[in-house]
């Protein structure tokens, strides 16, 4: 196989599973790693990939979201499929009698519907998840923080919401950002005033639990939010070219099969 066919295959690869090792492709065009590295240096010198550890990812999945963009990105995946599946998994960690934290992105709004019939406590400063509760027959019982609302992202935030967040415990807090990245083992989010709720959030929390749907990885915030590691778990959707991925120890992969 010439060069050009190397370089139509691995960015082929790459659009279809998002990372691709070294090793893999070595083994599927039958030539060496060092060739496969050279050709992925080469790819990167004609900007159409960008090589990681032990492979390449495409240019697209290094955007850095903005606060003025954020917006769009919660209205193209609000409510998926995914966020179902990374919801229901989610709330099967909570029992009777727990405290616990809905944190302000789209993604725990699903929550609700499996966390309605059980004698919990939830606070949050999400107005979709009030929005949600309100409309449900629910035996939880609801705290919302009050603050400055914030109607672009349908939330509350600030020196209020963290005075109010302070004064409650947590068996758990469920929270979210703008991108993971995995490389460096951070999550971003996209300006201070929600970083700042969501950091009070895992001070009051005995558990701290990071839900992702797959679009987020490899998108990089703003701001950095916190560590990977610092989370007890990450509940993310299984996604295509998984395999192909080194993910850390406290990611917990949901099944598309247990929609």
């Amino acid at each position: 196989m010439i060069a050009s066919e190397r370089y139509e295959t691995i960015l082929n690869l790459i659009q279809e599973q998002g990372i691709v090792k070294v090793k893999d492709l070595a083994k599927l065009m039958q030539v060496t790693e060092t060739t496969i590295r050279r050709d992925c240096e080469e790819l990167e010198h004609q900007g159409k990939l960008i090589r990681v550890h032990g492979g390449a990812k495409g240019i697209n999945q290094n955007k850095i979201v903005s606060n003025r963009d954020e917006k769009n990105v919660r209205d193209r995946t609000e409510f998926s499929e995914s966020k179902e599946l990374v919801c229901k998994k989610a709330a099967s960690f909570v029992k009777e009698g727990d405290c616990i934290f809905l944190d302000g992105i789209t993604t725990v709004v699903p929550m609700v519907k499996y966390l309605k019939d059980k004698n919990i406590k939830i606070v949050t400063h999400n107005f979709l998840v009030a929005e949600a509760y309100q409309n449900m027959t629910c035996k939880a019982e609801l705290f919302y923080l009050g603050g400055k609302y914030i109607p672009e992202y349908n939330m509350s935030a600030g020196p209020v919401t963290i005075g109010n967040l302070s004064r409650f415990n947590f068996d758990y807090a469920f929270l979210g950002c703008a991108g993971v990245d995995l490389e460096k083992g951070m999550s971003y989010t996209t300006e201070t005033e929600t970083m700042m709720v969501k950091e009070k959030a895992m001070e009051q929390s005995m558990n701290n639990y990071l839900l992702i749907d797959s679009s987020k990885l490899s998108v990089k915030g703003f701001y950095n939010f916190s560590k990977l590691s610092n989370f007890d778990a990450i509940i993310c959707n299984e996604f295509e070219g998984m395999e192909n991925v080194e993910l850390p120890d406290n990611f917990i992969i949901v099944p598309t099969d247990q929609a």
